[in-house]
């Protein structure tokens, strides 16, 4: 009996064992890599439209409007995992997918990069200590916000109007997209699907 109980206390653990409870864990990991696949699904289509718009004002206003569905991509796998560093492994697995399929090369990790900063650091400044709607939608907002004032710097030439008509519609659709990615995971949630934090 004594044997059994020494032998208990020698159990080893893995390396990893400290991990688990975060995005590195191999629940949260496996999870995450897949919503980055499920995100490909959007944002694959979405480059390819940007490559093929001019920079016109309307193929502005139609990227900025189409900013929701680049924040449903990204915020989805935070919605649904919950652990920090989420949107940034989630993207990582979304840069890799569009680097097989898309022309635009491996510039496509820095820009994917950035886009999972813009969601990450705002959740990361409210210290990931709630995973709920208001987080994620102010972390949305300032994706959109962001988003859409680098859609406008880059244009010169457009009327300052139409810049502001744009980065107002940048953050509308960006939140409306926050709010669809919040709903998907509530559903998912209910399915049973992601984590509880």
């Amino acid at each position: 009996m004594g044997n059994q109980v020494n032998s208990s206390k020698n159990i080893r653990k893995s390396s990893r064992h400290g991990l688990n409870n975060s995005v590195l864990g191999t629940r949260n990991l496996m999870m995450t890599a897949a919503l980055g696949i499920v995100g490909s699904i959007i944002v694959v289509p979405l480059s390819y439209a940007e490559l093929g718009t001019a920079a016109t004002p309307a193929s502005i206003l139609m990227g900025t409007l189409l900013m929701g569905a680049w924040v449903i991509a990204y915020l989805l796998p935070a919605v649904i995992v919950k652990r920090p560093g989420t949107i940034l492994v989630a993207s990582m697995v979304m840069a890799v997918v569009s680097l097989l399929t898309t022309p635009m090369g491996p510039v496509v990790f820095v820009g994917y990069a950035m886009g999972a900063l813009f969601l990450e650091i705002p959740l990361a400044i409210m210290l990931y200590r709630h995973w709920e709607m208001k987080q994620f939608l102010i972390a949305s907002a300032v994706f959109g916000a962001i988003n859409g004032i680098m859609y406008v710097a880059w244009l010169n030439a457009i009327p300052t109007p139409i810049k502001i008509v744009s980065v107002i519609l940048s953050v509308v659709s960006a939140l409306v997209g926050g709010f669809i990615a919040v709903a998907i995971g509530k559903a998912a949630a209910r399915a049973g699907v992601g984590t509880q934090n």
